[in-house]
């Protein structure tokens, strides 16, 4: 019996755009924006959208269905096969015949980082894939793992010593950026001008209808190139045997590994490489914020997972980069939250060439394929009735599998080295304190749909285990 497909009507088509297209511009194609955050979670803007994508199955009882996403150029629509089951989304993203660079998200994301991995596609992309894995050590805990830890460790320190009120965005946002300078340009260097300079392009992206920001994005790129040209003159000079004659330059960190290959000529040509470190700098920030403040507040909502990871801790005898690295309870926690909240719900594909999904479903060449992983991770058909809950208990070698890091081909190449420098931070901060969720409340076996990170408050109480 073949794959049933069908196309919905242009009614559908209108209501598609209406809870799917219009909430993700709105909450931020590159990074969340604060204003419309806090709409969408009041308004319960994520149910809204579940709703849709239920509807839209039970009415065409099917999961593959043609209608028109938003792109970009001389017409704003381009038709789209909608894949709603989990076999066709893994075929999709083992696929060579797509690529992860539709118009709209390279539109968007070109205001950031022109060259970045992540909107390349053909030789690009077999280019810039061995480069960003050397540097990031995927799929491997990473060569400077001790390092980060450290830092991660001492920023916590910093951020909440003599600490009296609640843990809040603005401090999850300075921890995001502290360590994430850290880890690119090495310990103790921290460049608040580069904050400014990235905040607004990365404002400029959510909004690709506008003009960029030349001024911004010129003076970024420069620093990077700074830094990237002293590096490459240290590796330079010791490799010949030179004393450098400057202040230390740190070599743990991406901007040196960065240069090494470039040293070395075994990389994509130099001016590409600035544009991958700034990616970096970018997601990595985003991700230190965003998810050790998310994971957070989700543990602290559940005094029993919060015991259980804070035993988890207790058991180990150091707090070596490798105890952090096989914490799997708290991975478990890390990756539910992803799960629940995931940070690109919406997964959307090119197909660079014609090809058939499965040998059955026909792709012309330029047609999009969207899957919505967002409201696959909280489907009941698949997930049963943790669906909704906040399970990390559950996440065995069972667990459906999850995309919120994409998968296969397309997967997001600093998965392992994100993934660490979270669970580092919240190792940190677990270890020191138990937390009390002020605020936006959490109901334990009904995570909401969205939540609004920019409103968190986390009381810290003093009961520290190490």
């Amino acid at each position: 019996m073949g794959i049933d497909v069908r196309t919905i009507s242009l009614w559908d088509t209108f209501r598609l755009q209406i809870f799917v297209s219009l909430p993700a511009l709105l909450w931020g194609l590159v990074a969340p924006n604060r204003f419309f955050v806090s709409c969408l979670s009041r308004w319960n803007a994520g149910q809204c959208t579940m709703r849709f994508f239920r509807d839209l199955r039970e009415k065409y009882r099917c999961d593959h269905l043609w209608g028109w996403f938003p792109s970009w150029g001389w017409f704003p629509f381009k038709r789209t096969l909608l894949v709603l089951n989990q076999k066709s989304m893994d075929a999709v993203l083992r696929s060579r015949e797509n690529a992860a660079d539709p118009t709209l998200k390279k539109r968007a994301l070109s205001r950031l980082a022109p060259d970045a991995l992540v909107i390349s596609s053909d030789g690009e992309w077999s280019d810039r894939r061995p480069f960003n894995e050397s540097v990031l050590d995927f799929p491997r805990l990473h060569r400077h793992c001790d390092a980060f830890k450290e830092i991660a460790i001492a920023e916590v320190t910093q951020l909440t010593a003599g600490r009296v009120g609640a843990l809040r965005w603005t401090d999850f946002e300075t921890l995001g950026q502290r360590i994430s300078h850290q880890v690119l340009l090495g310990s103790g260097q921290i460049n608040p001008e580069m904050a400014v300079q990235l905040a607004h392009l990365v404002r400029r992206g959510n909004w690709p209808f506008l003009p960029g920001h030349g001024r911004y994005f010129a003076a970024f790129y420069e620093q990077i190139e700074r830094y990237l040209a002293r590096h490459r003159a240290l590796y330079e000079g010791s490799h010949r045997g030179q004393q450098a004659n400057h202040e230390p330059v740190p070599t743990s960190c991406l901007m040196h590994e960065s240069a090494v290959l470039l040293e070395k000529g075994s990389t994509t040509s130099s001016t590409e490489v600035p544009r991958q470190i700034g990616f970096w700098l970018f997601v990595l920030k985003d991700a230190v914020e965003l998810h050790v403040a998310r994971t957070l507040a989700l543990i602290a909502a559940h005094p029993e997972v919060q015991d259980r990871v804070r035993q988890e801790i207790r058991k180990a005898p150091t707090l070596t980069a490798q105890d952090i690295h096989g914490f799997r309870y708290l991975d478990a926690c890390i990756g539910e939250q992803l799960r629940l909240w995931t940070p690109v719900p919406i997964l959307l594909r090119r197909a660079a060439k014609r090809f058939s999904l499965l040998g059955e479903i026909p792709i012309e060449a330029e047609q999009q394929i969207l899957m919505h992983t967002g409201f696959y991770h909280r489907d009941s058909r698949v997930f049963g009735e943790v669906a909704d809950k906040f399970s990390p208990g559950s996440v065995t070698n069972a667990f459906p599998p999850v995309y919120y890091f994409s998968a296969h081909v397309q997967s997001c190449v600093g998965e392992f080295l994100a993934r660490f420098l979270l669970k580092a931070a919240l190792v940190a901060l677990l270890a020191r304190f138990r937390f009390e969720l002020i605020a936006p409340r959490i109901k334990p076996g009904q995570i909401p749909y969205l939540y609004d990170h920019f409103k968190i408050a986390l009381r810290p109480l003093s009961d520290a285990i190490a």
